[in-house]
């Protein structure tokens, strides 16, 4: 028979051991494999070593790509010579014209510029006689930087020597600009070839226009001070702003990972000087050596007086006293 009476539990019976193999918390923990552990507890002493040395050998390979990165960008940087071709427009009722682009150009970096023109020797270029060159640049927002005009003239090329044949083609120079400094990048050009008056000879008329069978614009850079220099030898001075950079960068990475490197230094049990000094031979100790007496028995001198005469020896040294005593 049950009984009845109030069972009263305890404050003890409701706590639970926390530490017991069967709590529930322990199915949740998580240990790591003894392999791992067995890795860690060996690498623990050499850690200040090696974390150093990690981080070195992962920005080496951060360091080259940057150097090689700033001398490519020098070498695009400098400043070099450009050509571009002209396609003149006939039949508008002007002179021939040509509306374009220079390619990008180094802001501050001086430049000739001139218009380099290939054209047949015929009597119809010849009877022109003078014509005007005009080359007008602005930026991109029509902001005019320079406006030029240049006069120029065909004449009949000559025979290099006697039994050659005249040249069917003609190269005509005319030099626009010296020591033009764009100050930006992006210009746009327009260039113009020709009379503006329209003049005609009597006759055919054939001496209206040039007749133009190629025609660029080119821009030659001129060498003058440290931009000159570095614009002669590129490549050079590519190779150099590399390396420097290399140099530089590899001395303060050193410079800011020598002090995170742990020394190791001697023990004081190494540097400890031994308190007593060491023990002296036998040899060493000894004052004087020791030597042995000849018997000698005078005359009359019964054999007892003489080994009592003979029992006198030369002095001991300090440690043969002490052991005496």
């Amino acid at each position: 028979m049950a009984s009845s009476y109030p069972v009263k539990a305890e404050p003890d019976d409701e706590k639970v051991d926390l530490s017991s193999p069967s709590s529930p918390s322990d199915d949740s923990s998580f240990t790591l494999p003894a392999s791992v552990l067995l890795l860690i507890r060996l690498l623990r002493p050499v850690a200040p070593q090696l974390v150093p040395l990690f981080v070195f050998l992962t920005l080496i390979p951060i360091i080259v790509s940057l150097s090689l990165f700033s001398g490519c960008y020098v070498w695009k940087s400098v400043a070099v010579g450009w050509q571009t071709e002209v396609f003149l427009q006939y039949g508008d009722g002007i002179p021939p014209y040509a509306e374009f682009s220079l390619p990008q150009l180094s802001a501050s970096q001086p430049y000739d510029v001139s218009l380099h023109l290939v054209i047949p020797a015929s009597d119809s270029n010849y009877d022109l006689g003078n014509f005007m060159a005009s080359l007008t640049l602005a930026t991109p927002s029509n902001k005019t930087l320079a406006t030029v005009r240049r006069p120029a003239i065909v004449l009949p090329p000559r025979k290099r020597h006697f039994f050659s044949s005249y040249p069917s083609l003609i190269n005509l120079d005319i030099f626009l600009l010296t020591s033009f400094v764009p100050g930006t990048s992006k210009v746009s050009a327009r260039v113009e070839l020709g009379r503006h008056d329209e003049w005609r000879r009597l006759g055919r008329g054939e001496a209206r226009e040039l007749s133009v069978i190629t025609a660029s614009l080119k821009g030659t850079v001129l060498h003058k001070g440290v931009r000159g220099l570095v614009s002669r030898f590129p490549i050079t001075f590519a190779a150099i702003s590399s390396t420097t950079f290399f140099v530089v960068s590899m001395l303060v990475l050193a410079a800011c990972l020598l002090p995170t490197i742990k020394w190791r230094l001697p023990s004081e049990e190494q540097t400890v000087i031994p308190s007593h000094p060491p023990r002296k031979t036998s040899r060493e100790g000894k004052m004087f050596r020791s030597r042995k007496r000849q018997r000698v028995v005078y005359p009359g001198e019964s054999r007892s007086q003489s080994s009592v005469r003979d029992s006198i020896y030369l002095p001991l040294s300090s440690t043969d006293f002490l052991l005496n005593l």
